[in-house]
């Protein structure tokens, strides 16, 4: 009896906390660390007070509040004074607080609805910005896990937001972290291609890691995982008893990375891995307020490239391009990736002339 006596009290309680009125929900519940406010049918409080307010609850570090200020003058003042820079400094509180897709639903509605405004980069670089934190999650803050080898799909669609960001606005502040970022992702879509080449070569399914090694060489020539794809390539065809192509990617490996064969002209595949030397996200701009003055990663001792260099930096990396599908879609489809040997970048892909087909678990 006591016990059921107990699930009756937990059961009351639920109904209790679910039954709140108004937009009061368990997130915004003080007891669950929101505001415990509920939302108002009019206007408690002029314009500038609300938009002072919500400043001085960003200042404080109080986002949820701030954004319920923001919110609230936007609502009651929808083309007021304050309107356009309360969405801005919205986007910011939102990121701030850990609401990342709300943080680019209000960059895009920013960007739709104010195309001319003189801080539209803003908009567009947060938007970026918070679909790349998505991706990260707050789980990977707590953890050594490399977000690489997870679901990327937030960070792709970063990549194309920070890519439209440069292209539309190739001038702004933003731009140069745009770009540092662009390849901090490219990378890490780079390696984790690789990763899945690294599984299959320890369940000795050659043909498939030599597929996905060559996926990475012909779409991310740019890629600190370069060295690695011909390295397993190398390795997997060599394993695969294709000795004509194995040789011509050792070749390869001889006049560009000799320090990946060894003596006798064997590939060091377990010395080939490249992701620890990526650009640390550690030295990605950090996000601040549209209303503060813009410094990302610059400094009175900065000693990094000049101007003329960072914007050939950003015009290389504004070029490049992720394929449209990935190497396990291409591998779903039974395409054959040596179709596609017309697609050549940096160093050319030796032809597979090997009559032997090679017997191997994919």
């Amino acid at each position: 009896m006591r016990r059921v006596s107990q699930v009756a009290s937990l059961s009351l309680i639920a109904v209790a906390l679910t039954g709140m009125t108004g937009c009061q929900t368990l997130k915004n519940s003080k007891l669950f660390g929101g505001n415990d406010e509920i939302k108002a049918a009019q206007a408690e409080r002029s314009e500038q007070g609300y938009y002072n307010e919500a400043t001085s609850n960003i200042k404080k570090g109080n986002y949820a509040r701030a954004i319920a200020n923001l919110t609230d003058l936007r609502t009651f003042y929808p083309v007021g004074e304050y309107s356009e820079q309360a969405l801005l400094d919205l986007m910011y509180a939102q990121f701030q607080h850990g609401d990342y897709l709300d943080a680019v639903a209000s960059s895009e509605r920013f960007i739709q609805s104010y195309p001319t405004n003189p801080q539209v980069d803003y908009a567009y670089y947060v938007r970026g910005v918070s679909n790349m934190q998505a991706n990260s999650g707050a789980v990977l803050k707590y953890t050594s896990l490399n977000p690489a080898h997870r679901d990327l799909g937030y960070s792709k669609l970063a990549f194309n937001n920070f890519q439209e960001l440069i292209n539309r606005n190739p001038n702004s502040a933003y731009a140069p972290d745009a770009a540092l970022r662009m390849r901090y992702i490219y990378n890490q879509l780079a390696e984790s291609e690789m990763d899945t080449a690294r599984w299959y070569i320890k369940r000795k399914a050659y043909l498939a890691a030599a597929n996905r090694a060559k996926w990475v060489f012909q779409y991310y020539p740019q890629s600190m995982a370069i060295p690695e794809a011909i390295a397993t390539m190398a390795y997997s065809y060599d394993r695969l008893g294709m000795k004509d192509t194995a040789d011509q990617y050792k070749q390869l490996l001889s006049i560009n990375y000799p320090e990946l064969l060894d003596g006798k002209g064997n590939v060091r595949i377990e010395g080939t891995r490249t992701a620890a030397n990526w650009l640390n996200k550690a030295t990605l701009g950090v996000l601040g307020r549209s209303s503060d003055t813009v410094a990302i990663n610059q400094s009175a001792n900065y000693q990094g490239a000049t101007k003329p260099q960072v914007i050939q930096s950003i015009q290389q990396t504004a070029a490049m391009r992720l394929p449209s599908t990935t190497a396990a879609d291409q591998s779903n489809a039974n395409l054959n990736l040596n179709n596609a040997r017309d697609r050549r970048f940096s160093l050319d892909l030796p032809p597979e002339s090997d009559s032997a087909t090679p017997n191997s678990p994919e």
